[in-house]
């Protein structure tokens, strides 16, 4: 299928969300028309408001910008009156949380809700292309680490999370749980796509972000309202990424031809928490002195390519198609913690530090 480039109109579900709003203001600021989906009135008022905020009252004057309300992503044709006119579909939307008892309260959801946007999407001959946002979490085991390092790639699925919550069912974790969806999820899309293709209008692609970090759009205050956890071991390791880039891959599965029907990871590598230390060092003045990171751990003793060689075995999920077939560079750790420590500061949460 053709590349979508702007003025196309794009259909971006969980708009509201970490990825879905960072995905928005990247596609108007590229030149697309936006429809964002998201679930309550009062969340299309607040997203409304913050599109308006930052551009100008001619953006809504030529309807690149409108919201729809769309209560149950998972309810049968859910979609179907959202995607008229659409040409493209961003796909955000899923259920995140690990708190939950049930597997199917994962699952079924994620399933349905991805399903059904295939589903609508094929009864509209406008839609060229769907992204859908999938996780690293459905490409290998998050919690666990392997018994020697090992490199993930498109290629690779998570089924011993699936294996696991089949054999516990409620017993498993909520991490485990919400793995099987996204496994499930992307497993029941690339079916329905592959046993269709012949007949839809469209092609589909997936970007699997590692952990996602970066400044927000809009402002989640419940991740407050629990107590801190305490600080992470210095060894601990996370494949990361920059929400800038997880947002522009979107935009680039979407206006590259030869991005149809392909997966990408969005990862720029793992990382341990030392790193992190030592990339505040690069960084001056403003809140940055507050974070006491050194005083969280004493400083390296090892070089650090000694230091990667004594790192406990884990998996690094490996970003280079997109590197390779998108030209995506991604942001390193220290630019990372400068956009998350300046936007928290500059939201007033890290007052707590200067007492």
């Amino acid at each position: 299928m053709p590349a979508l480039y702007p003025p196309a109109k794009v259909l971006v579900t969980g708009a509201n969300g970490f990825v879905g709003c960072w995905v928005v203001y990247q596609l108007l600021e590229a030149g697309y028309a936006v429809r964002a989906a998201v679930r309550t009135s009062d969340k299309a008022r607040t997203l409304t408001t913050q599109v308006a905020s930052k551009y100008s009252p001619e953006l809504f004057a030529r309807d690149a910008f409108e919201c729809v309300v769309v209560p149950d992503i998972a309810a049968e044709g859910a979609f179907d009156e959202g995607l008229l006119g659409v040409e493209g579909v961003i796909h955000t939307a899923t259920p995140v949380r690990f708190d939950l008892d049930d597997p199917a309260e994962y699952i079924e959801p994620a399933v349905k809700g991805t399903l059904g946007i295939l589903h609508s999407a094929a009864k509209h001959s406008t839609v060229k292309r769907i992204v859908f946002t999938s996780s690293i979490a459905a490409v290998a085991d998050i919690i666990r680490p392997p018994p020697a390092t090992v490199i993930r790639t498109e290629d690779d699925w998570n089924d011993s999370s699936v294996e696991l919550v089949e054999k516990t069912g409620k017993a498993a974790s909520g991490v485990d749980k919400y793995s099987t969806s996204k496994v499930k999820s992307e497993k029941a899309a690339w079916s329905f796509y592959e046993e269709n293709k012949h007949t839809l209008s469209y092609d589909f692609s997936v970007v699997a972000p590692a952990w996602i970090f970066g400044h927000m759009m809009l402002a989640w205050t419940q991740m407050f309202q629990v107590p801190a956890p305490p600080p992470s071991s210095p060894s601990a390791i996370y494949n990361y990424v920059h929400i800038f880039d997880v947002a522009q891959m979107h935009l680039r599965v979407l206006g590259i031809e030869d991005a149809g029907g392909k997966r990408f990871l969005a990862s720029a590598g793992p990382s341990n928490f030392q790193d992190w230390y030592d990339a505040t060092s690069t960084l001056d003045g403003g809140h940055f002195r507050l974070l006491g990171f050194e005083t969280l751990h004493p400083p390296r003793t090892l070089r650090p390519d000694e230091e990667k060689e004594a790192l406990p075995a884990h998996t690094v999920f490996s970003g280079k198609r997109a590197e390779k077939e998108l030209g995506i560079v991604y942001k390193p750790l220290a630019e990372m913690i400068r956009d998350i420590v300046e936007d928290f500061g500059g939201r007033g949460w890290l007052k707590h530090l200067e007492n």
